[in-house]
């Protein structure tokens, strides 16, 4: 029995930042939305839980859109790269001045 094994991508820069974002991101929501539920609870105030939450809610926000850009910029890139060597497109020979 063989096992094929696919090839794996490295780990790039702009990989590695949209990884950390979208944790950020999970970080954020998951905060928010337990200080909300620690305030509807009564353990803290609502009026501290609204603005903690609030708070983590817009970091959750910042890190999907980072984290979305960059890791959609790395799928942007390897497309357009696959096009090129399919189309049989060559990088522009620099011009000289």
């Amino acid at each position: 029995m063989t096992t094929v094994q696919k090839a794996k991508t490295p780990l790039t820069r702009t990989r590695l930042i949209g990884f950390v974002a979208m944790a950020v991101c999970a970080i954020g929501y998951v905060g928010g939305g337990l200080a909300l539920l620690a305030g509807k609870t009564g353990q803290i105030e609502m009026t501290h839980a609204a603005i903690a939450g609030a708070a983590l809610l817009v970091i959750g926000e910042i890190g999907l859109w980072v984290g979305a850009a960059c890791l959609g910029l790395t799928l942007f890139k390897k497309r357009k790269a696959m096009l090129n060597r399919l189309l049989g497109r060559r990088p522009a020979a620099p011009t000289e001045v």
